[in-house]
């Protein structure tokens, strides 16, 4: 059953972080930082950096998430947690951002080659995602922190951060001709996403308020 609910979990941060990589704000942006992490073709150590950058970013956060949750009451924090989720999800649902972005990144400064360039982009990157798609990270926060496990916490924010940086690395040419062609206008199917996305967060609160879902 343990692992069952382990996998749960794992499974949720990874398509978390697919939902992220999706969050309206970040789309406008997206091409541009595609060309920067592509400007120079066959630059694998720029990819790598990349991928290497975003992760360990959320990973650090994963891990001091995980340790936070030692100090609260488990009592506090299943309500804490639920709550959030609950709350998170309406926030999702209703485009609310919890904390605003005031201006683009430059990322340009990164257009260089090497695993340098590409570990500072990933990185930036990584910053930019925690204010445009707030409600999904802080419902995996709450996830982590209620789990108490700073080792198990890091990993489910890597997934996180993988479920973000999978579309660039798999699909970075195709997925940049894309965006340059669509508008940014709310398409159906970001509607659908929109909210499939917040009732899952409001499903896993229910559940965890409830006593029925063991983050892991």
């Amino acid at each position: 059953m343990s692992f069952a609910v382990a996998e749960v979990s794992y499974w949720m941060a990874l398509g978390y972080g697919l939902l992220a990589f999706f969050s309206p704000c970040v789309l406008p942006l997206i091409p541009a930082f595609l060309g920067v992490l592509f400007a120079s073709k066959g630059d694998f150590l720029k990819v790598i950096g990349f991928f290497v950058g975003i992760s360990s970013l959320f990973s650090v956060i994963g891990v001091l998430f995980g340790l936070f949750g030692n100090f609260i009451p488990t009592y506090i924090l299943t309500w804490i947690s639920g709550l959030a989720l609950v709350v998170f999800g309406l926030f999702y649902l209703f485009d609310v951002e919890l904390v605003k972005m005031k201006k683009n990144p430059n990322v340009w400064r990164y257009k260089g080659e090497g695993f340098l360039n590409g570990f500072l982009l990933g990185g930036s990157v990584g910053l930019v995602w925690i204010p445009c798609s707030s409600p999904i990270l802080g419902s995996i926060l709450a996830i982590v922190a209620s789990g108490r496990e700073p080792v198990k916490g890091g990993v489910l924010l890597f997934l996180y951060s993988l479920g973000i940086s999978i579309p660039f690395i798999l699909m970075g040419g195709f997925v940049n001709k894309l965006l340059n062609r669509v508008s940014f206008k709310k398409p159906v199917w970001m509607n659908v996403l929109k909210i499939v996305g917040s009732l899952s967060l409001i499903l896993v609160g229910v559940l965890i308020l409830t006593g029925r879902f063991i983050t892991y």
